[in-house]
């Protein structure tokens, strides 16, 4: 079994579990976690919102992760995508906007990238408190830069953690990031 298919795999029994609400993603291949987590959202759902620390980027993210353009340049919190089979709202948890979308029973909520949050202790407390008030069936949060994250009390805050490997699929990334120290 490949890397990718072991975490398809998770993901998916994540997905099918009733008891479990919460999943953080854990892993040193960006968009090798984004696409398989995309990738088994789009097999459950067919509405989500997307949270993000950065507007700015998070086309660039999703584009890079699939090696297509799936959304245009510049994304507005005020617009819906479309994504695979997906309806989507991207809006930031960093910024304080007049909507913030909690979900529902119909939809998934991915946090993504989650890194710079999990060491602000203020802004992490806020970030807890959106989680827990998201009303969201399928919360997955997906890191990024894991090596320089700091605090991982998040993980306490979760109902699974799943760590993508990628040491058979990508050994050079592993490799990298043992040469410059990073793990």
């Amino acid at each position: 079994m490949t890397d990718e298919q072991n975490a398809i795999k998770n993901v998916m029994g994540f997905l099918l579990d009733k008891t479990k609400k919460t999943l953080l993603v854990r892993g040193y291949d960006n968009d090798a976690k984004l696409r398989v987590v995309l990738s088994c959202l789009n097999k459950k759902f067919n509405k989500g919102i997307i949270r993000t620390s950065s507007m700015v980027d998070i086309s660039f993210h999703i584009n890079r992760a699939f090696k297509k353009k799936l959304l245009p340049n510049t994304v507005k919190s005020t617009t819906t995508y479309k994504l695979g089979n997906m309806t989507v709202n991207i809006n930031s948890y960093t910024t304080h906007t007049q909507f913030n979308p909690k979900g529902n029973h119909g939809t998934f909520t991915l946090f993504f990238p989650v890194q710079t949050v999990l060491d602000n202790e203020k802004r992490y407390k806020k970030f807890l408190d959106d989680i827990k008030k998201n009303e969201s069936r399928k919360i997955i949060l997906i890191t990024t830069n894991e090596s320089s994250i700091e605090e991982w009390d998040i993980e306490n805050h979760m109902d699974e953690v799943f760590f993508y490997s990628i040491e058979n699929d990508n050994p050079q990334i592993m490799r990298n990031l043992r040469n410059n120290g990073a793990i």
